[in-house]
């Protein structure tokens, strides 16, 4: 098996390790977030009690404090990468956060009521082995009293319990491992799948690519394709309807205040009153709104055009601002309205109605669509047509349709294909979803894995609407040697994509069965920090 495959395989077992095991690291780092050393929580909670609760699970709280700490832990990684706490919000990052804390306190409760519990020496190894409580790599008892009464706020046995508690959850967990087992007929099913591979190089045939060699239509050549296609032109309007609907517009114009970067709750709060005191100026003042956009507006692309925006759909807009501007009438200016960015306040001059455009009115538009798509296929199979005789005389796809090369610095050519030129597939294998650069083709897939030996597909093949010539470049077909050198390392991936199954099964039992009430206040009131 080549480096790539291997590579390939790796890759893949390495995604679904890192989604069996993600929990696990979550409550190690959930562990040391909510009771570990340098734990600070949220400064929101100097304004509620810190044992309020965030959430219950079956009937047992998880802290207001316990949940801030693991919050902070996101944003503290998070805000290194250049996300702000409100693109946090907006990814569900609380959610996560709170998740995985619901998902820790089952567990503990499950592992309870099993019976399953930590010995004192797990508990004494899992503290002696804790970097925290090490001083020059050896255990300090000084440094473990430290930490857990001035750090933590804990005495030691109520830190040794709370430890006890997680290690009893992981011990939960290893027993959900355990039961994941593998035959050796599903480690020859998952050799037989991903030792069988193959290298392909393919051109694609787009109608697109012809097109401008058709040019414009002559209209009376459209007209009578049209008359000769009146129910082709019919059913592409019924299956592509959404296209020809107009939404509902306006024609607005916005005034931006933006909020800085790295903005406190205090100083959105001085932006907001700062444009609630602009728009008093317009309702109540009646200054014009298009000069006060060129004077107070911080939107570069409609500052110094009296903040006109044009005729725009609700989906042109921050979804805060869109919602209020599309309820307003014309005439109407709208309240101060906060997004992520900074604060809105709009005016609507003009509305349109949404409109679904009939098929009378579009009728001629699709004609001339399908007439050029028509035309445009029609050389693209001559053009395959010419290519295969080529091939088949003994010439290579790279030869007649060299790749263009890459720009510089770029390993992969991005631009747009505006003819036919060959790519390569690099190896894959038989599970493959999808062929590498072609996309989900099941029959192209199967053409390929029925061939035992490298070589060129006699005929054209579909990918969508395009054309593909195909060539198969290597081909390589399971054997009981290979198996043999591979069979460890496939049960290994195997015993581990069951257990994630196992773990991913086992939570999602735990939490149909529980009773799980959340306190969206607390939450909101937390992560709005």
């Amino acid at each position: 098996m080549s480096t790539t495959t291997e590579e390939s395989r790796r890759q893949k077992a390495d995604n679904q390790r890192f989604a069996s095991y993600v929990f696990i690291l979550l409550l190690s780092a959930l562990f040391a977030l909510q009771w570990g050393p340098g734990s600070r929580g949220c400064d929101n909670l100097k304004s509620m009690s810190t044992t309020e609760a965030a959430a219950t699970v079956n009937g047992k709280d998880i802290t207001a404090q316990q949940f801030a700490n693991a919050y902070e832990g996101y944003v503290r990684q998070f805000q290194g990468q250049g996300l702000s706490r409100d693109m946090m919000k907006q990814f569900g990052f609380h959610k996560q956060a709170l998740d995985q804390l619901v998902l820790r306190e089952l567990l503990q409760q499950t592992a309870e009521a099993r019976g399953i519990v930590a010995s004192d020496q797990e508990v004494a190894q899992a503290i002696f082995k804790d970097p925290s409580f090490q001083k020059d790599g050896a255990f300090s008892e000084k440094a473990y009293h430290d930490v857990v009464t001035g750090y933590l706020n804990l005495t030691p046995q109520g830190y040794e319990a709370k430890l006890r508690r997680e290690l009893s959850a992981q011990k939960l967990l290893a027993l959900v491992d355990a039961s994941a087992v593998v035959s050796d007929d599903e480690v020859k099913a998952r050799y037989a799948k991903e030792g069988n591979t193959a290298k392909v190089s393919f051109v694609k045939f787009s109608a697109a690519m012809f097109s401008a060699k058709v040019g414009v239509p002559k209209p009376a050549d459209v007209d009578a394709w049209a008359k000769a296609n009146e129910a082709v032109i019919a059913a592409h309007y019924e299956q592509n309807k959404f296209t020809f609907f107009q939404p509902e517009q306006v024609k607005a114009r916005q005034i931006l205040l933006r909020y800085a970067p790295d903005a406190t709750a205090a100083q959105k709060a001085e932006v907001k009153q700062k444009a609630e005191n602009v728009r008093k100026q317009i309702v109540d003042e009646k200054k014009d709104f298009a000069q006060m956009a060129k004077d107070f507006s911080e939107d570069p692309t409609t500052k110094e055009k009296g903040g006109d925006l044009g005729f725009v759909e609700r989906m042109g807009l921050a979804p805060q601002f869109g919602d209020v501007l599309f309820a307003l009438k014309p005439g109407e200016v709208s309240v101060a309205v906060e997004t992520p960015i900074g604060v809105y306040v709009g005016q609507v001059e003009e509305k349109k109605e949404p409109v679904q455009k009939p098929l009378d009115l579009v009728r001629m538009e699709i004609a001339s669509q399908l007439f050029l798509k028509e035309k445009a296929s029609a050389l693209a199979k001559e053009e395959v047509a010419k290519a295969l005789v080529e091939l088949k005389k003994g010439k290579a796809l790279a030869e007649l349709f060299p790749a263009a090369p890459a720009a510089e610095g770029e390993k992969v050519n991005f631009a747009a294909e505006t003819k036919p030129e060959v790519k390569e597939t690099g190896e894959f294998n038989a599970s493959a979803e999808a062929i590498p650069q072609l996309g989900p083709a099941p029959d192209v897939m199967r053409k390929i894995f029925d061939r035992k030996e490298a070589g060129l597909l006699d005929e054209a093949v579909r990918v969508g609407d395009d054309q593909v010539l195909l060539a198969i470049t290597e081909r390589k077909v399971p054997s009981d040697d290979d198996f043999a050198k591979k069979k460890d390392e496939l049960r290994n991936e195997a015993v581990k994509a069951k257990q994630f199954e196992a773990r991913e099964a086992y939570l999602k039992s735990l939490k149909a069965g529980a009773q799980i009430v959340q306190n969206d206040k607390i939450i909101n009131q937390i992560t709005e920090g």
